[in-house]
């Protein structure tokens, strides 16, 4: 009989958001032996997981899965010390469970493309050529080895997708976490993406995780230069400089506003990225976020481009249900959740978005 997971007693709690001492006392157990449980030091009996189960929602075939949970990259430690330790566990517990989910599901689901979201050599490709390297060439050789036109990217989660990485709609329970990213072996890249926040910021937010998988994933730097540099990278891979430059004729909001609606990119990416390339002064750059603090367009801004949709996913459930016959039960059995946590999980009903109007 396969053993209790340990791992899976900790990822099952911190999924559910509560601290040791909550779940002890919501089992009526002491939280010494559910700290031995947790750790290891002693196996917990077969009984013990009907009752952690019904205490947190799972059943208990869920506390025998094998393997163990991940942590972040190191490329997001600047962004974990926003939150406290218990947003922190719920988000990485979501991130594990999904991933086991998708493990599962991949092991029959066959995937067509043959496209990969690669990582970058730098020292390699700084060695083809004498001058140097800039984060602004590298996000231009990735659109040009994705074979992109020019002019803006239609849809950021169709592209991801397209080229090999799996796009996760996830509850972050937090709006100060747009995206996560991880690469691990016998999987595509995956993408976890916060449904709450905007699209504009998304979209910039998934290319600054897509830049920290193909630049940061064997080339680690110091956490605050690889966060400028993925922002850099997303800014350029968004809105190449030059197409930037052409089109920054004047410096104002209802100028900004017309670039968003036909790049896709919030009015405070694309001061950001001009500022970056010194095509803006400081002076209009501190003005311009001035004003848009006193309209409120800091945290979501008016005209938010059209939702893009995770399509991948979606597609694995569908291939299971109609190819391989799979009833709701069947998919609970697979992932090891409740049937209601699956209709939850992977109804993949659109999220209803806030509607703003730019004040001019």
């Amino acid at each position: 009989m396969t053993r209790f997971n340990h791992h899976m007693l900790t990822l099952a709690r911190d999924s559910r958001g509560l601290t040791q001492a909550q779940l002890a006392e919501a089992m009526s157990v002491g939280q010494g032996t559910l700290s031995k449980y947790e750790t290891g030091v002693l196996e917990a009996p077969e009984e013990f997981a009907h009752d952690a189960g019904r205490a947190l929602g799972y059943p208990p075939s869920f506390f025998f899965q094998p393997g163990r949970p991940y942590g972040f990259p190191p490329f997001h430690y600047r962004r974990r010390k926003k939150l406290s330790a218990k947003a922190l566990g719920k988000i990485v517990a979501e991130m594990n469970i999904r991933r086991m989910h998708i493990e599962k599901l991949s092991r029959s689901f066959p995937f067509s493309t043959n496209r990969f979201i690669p990582e970058i050599d730098r020292d390699e490709y700084q060695g083809r050529t004498k001058k140097r390297v800039t984060i602004d060439d590298l996000a231009q050789m990735l659109r040009e080895t994705w074979m992109l036109p020019s002019g803006p990217i239609e849809n950021v989660v169709d592209l991801i997708e397209e080229n090999g990485g799996i796009v996760v709609p996830c509850d972050f329970g937090t709006d100060l976490l747009d995206a996560m990213s991880q690469r691990t072996d016998g999987l595509p890249v995956l993408f976890f993406v916060n449904t709450a926040s905007p699209m504009d910021r998304l979209r910039h937010t998934l290319c600054h995780e897509l830049a920290h998988m193909v630049l940061h994933t064997t080339d680690f730097k110091e956490d605050g230069e690889m966060e400028c540099e993925a922002d850099e990278f997303a800014g350029a891979f968004l809105v190449p400089p030059d197409d930037l430059r052409r089109q920054l004729r004047r410096f104002d909001l209802p100028h900004l506003a017309n670039m968003k609606a036909y790049w896709k990119v919030s009015m405070a990416a694309i001061a950001t990225n001009a500022q970056r390339h010194n095509f803006i002064t400081q002076y209009q750059y501190k003005n311009f976020f001035i004003e848009m603090s006193k309209l409120g367009y800091r945290k979501r801004e008016p005209n938010e481009p059209p939702r893009e949709h995770p399509k991948m996913l979606r597609q694995m459930i569908e291939f299971h249900r109609k190819t391989l016959d799979y009833s709701d039960a069947d998919f609970s059995n697979l992932l090891c959740i409740t049937p209601e946590e699956f209709q939850s999980l992977y109804s993949f009903e659109p999220q209803p978005k806030p509607h703003l109007r730019l004040v001019n």
